[in-house]
């Protein structure tokens, strides 16, 4: 069990990481005043912005609870 969970904790926070990156970059070009501008006039690029952000937290609360279980599963104790 501590193996597999050991691995399981290590995909999932790589996984969140990179889908927190993904988001993270796409809502860096949105961020100054082009940006903000684009937002109040484009339906489309409000929706963009707000997949971004759904991303950026998906990714952020995924990475969380990988680091959770690659510690639990570094922490177990093997039972033989």
């Amino acid at each position: 069990m501590r193996a597999g969970a050991l691995a399981v904790g290590v995909f999932l926070l790589a996984i969140g990481i990179v889908i927190f990156w993904l988001g993270y970059s796409d809502l860096q070009q949105y961020g100054g005043l082009f940006g903000q501008i684009s937002q109040a006039l484009s339906a489309q690029v409000r929706n963009k912005v707000a997949q971004d952000k759904f991303m950026a937290t998906g990714g952020v609360i995924l990475a969380i609870i990988g680091l959770a279980v690659t510690v639990y599963g570094l922490a177990a104790n093997r039972k033989n």
